[in-house]
């Protein structure tokens, strides 16, 4: 029998996995609104990733305001204030930890968290273990406006490019320390589509970015470890630009890409494996049982014919109805 690590790693490779790999991740939005009916379901259909559900999150004391509704403001540790509306559900920014590029010349950057490497070596036993979300667009706007940000860019600011840089460097180090402590995958995360279109040129895509993620894509490679990374939205060229950095894989927002009947052959030919993300939008909170397993049965047989490169990936929030819930993971757990 394989481990969830081998056929992890068959997937990747387009080594015909035993089964189509199922990752699941541990949303309290979900768990906060199911409770134990998604916990068990959870654990009657273990995943390939190493996530334990053993209890059920709730709101921390004093953020249910007088109406029923939940409010919370927290501030993150790089000094961004956010509004939380819904429970476990990422918020807005409302403050920033500086008022321009040329003030952040002197912000200091967080402390890197500590890195178990017993843990780490001991989930390497079963697990591909994937850790990291290294963001350099997404980090801009979450620091400054994103209006603000895009503007700066086109604009080609110069103090905005000199935090760009530090930023990179940054993340360099927490490259440096995933390898480290043997971390198989490091993430990447930052969106860069919108529903129709991509959010900025492919000429300042190509020209800001690219070379930055090349810096740190490097030593990646190097060490022989894999990058997945993450964006949503309709890419574009953009997807060619991340196919040319030679990531492994890819986490889309797979219905923009369902038109294209040559995105799963494209990707193989990259040896790019995919997570695929049954619809949030209106598949699995909207959608009929049948118009679910359909679609899961339909991912199954393409990535089946591929012989891998296909990856379920689970999240699941607080607007879908349990049953449609259910049919997801037991039908995932059924074709996969």
């Amino acid at each position: 029998m394989n481990t969830s690590r081998q056929r992890m790693l068959d997937a990747f490779e387009f080594n015909n996995p035993d089964k189509i790999p199922v990752v699941y991740h541990p949303s309290p939005a979900g768990l906060y609104v199911h409770g134990e009916k998604l916990l068990n379901l959870f654990n009657d259909y273990p995943p390939d990733n190493p996530v334990n559900f053993d209890s059920i999150p709730s709101p921390p004391p004093g953020t249910i305001v007088k109406n029923g509704a939940y409010h919370e403001i927290k501030e993150d540790e790089w000094g961004t204030e956010w509004e939380y509306l819904i429970y476990g559900v990422h918020g807005h920014p409302g403050k920033y930890p500086f008022e321009s590029w040329e003030e952040a010349a002197d912000y200091h950057f967080p402390l890197l968290p500590e890195i178990d490497k017993a843990e780490i070596s001991k989930q390497r036993k079963n697990y591909l273990v994937f850790s990291g979300w290294i963001s350099i667009f997404e980090k801009l706007h979450a620091l400054r406006p994103m209006d603000q940000v895009l503007i700066d860019l086109v604009t080609g600011e110069p103090s905005l490019l000199r935090f760009l840089d530090r930023l990179v460097e940054y993340w360099l180090e927490a490259v440096r320390r995933m390898i480290d402590a043997g971390v198989d995958v490091i993430m990447f995360g930052d969106d860069w589509g919108t529903q129709k279109a991509p959010i900025i040129s492919p000429m300042l895509f190509q020209s800001i970015f690219k070379p930055r993620y090349e810096i740190l894509m490097a030593p990646i490679r190097k060490a022989g470890r894999k990058i997945f990374f993450h964006s949503c939205g309709f890419l574009g060229s953009t997807l060619d630009d991340l196919l040319d950095l030679g990531i492994n894989g890819l986490w889309p927002q797979i219905t923009l890409f369902e038109s294209d009947s040559s995105f799963p052959g494209k990707c193989r030919k990259h040896g790019v494996a995919i997570y695929i993300h049954p619809d949030r939008q209106y598949l699995v909170p909207k959608g009929t049982t049948e118009e679910i397993e359909t679609a899961v049965k339909r991912y199954a047989e393409t990535y089946h014919a591929l012989r891998g490169g296909g990856i379920f990936y689970v999240e699941i929030e607080n607007d879908a109805p349990f049953q449609n819930v259910k049919t997801l993971i037991e039908s995932i757990h059924r074709w996969r």
